[in-house]
């Protein structure tokens, strides 16, 4: 990802497409690992724990792809002492022109969402066949 970057967080100070950062809601941002698997183009793994499936949402709109997770109480208890309430996740990444936005695929399991970027066809590097005469 060094040269002219595929994938990238989106800065603090850059606007976001996605109005629910200005929910009430508590939000983090999720630790995420991003690498270059040749056979099916980047993957972005974020951990989100806490979570059930229907609690995790992706969205890409105007070349932003937003990861949301939200975490909601399953039992409300009479806590005595607390350190951990569950919070919601967001993150957003700006999309490059080499990412085949219409092919992304995700999953999510055991805490880990994984995000599939598959490169556009035309950036996909290739063999050329050289033919003897």
């Amino acid at each position: 990802m060094a040269e002219d970057t595929v994938a990238r967080p989106v800065e603090a100070n850059e606007p976001t497409t996605q109005e629910s950062t200005h929910e009430p809601e508590r939000y983090i941002s999720p630790a995420v690992d991003i690498y270059e698997n040749e056979a099916s183009g980047l993957v972005v793994l974020a951990d989100m724990p806490g979570l059930t499936n229907e609690a995790v949402s992706l969205s890409v709109e105007k070349d932003v792809l937003t990861i949301k997770g939200v975490a909601r109480e399953s039992v409300e208890l009479p806590w005595v002492y607390r350190e951990f309430t569950p919070v919601g996740y967001f993150r957003q990444f700006t999309l490059g022109k080499k990412i085949d936005q219409g092919a992304i695929k995700a999953e999510y399991k055991h805490g880990v969402l994984r995000v599939t970027l598959p490169f556009a066809e035309e950036v996909k590097p290739r063999q050329i066949e050289v033919k003897v005469a």
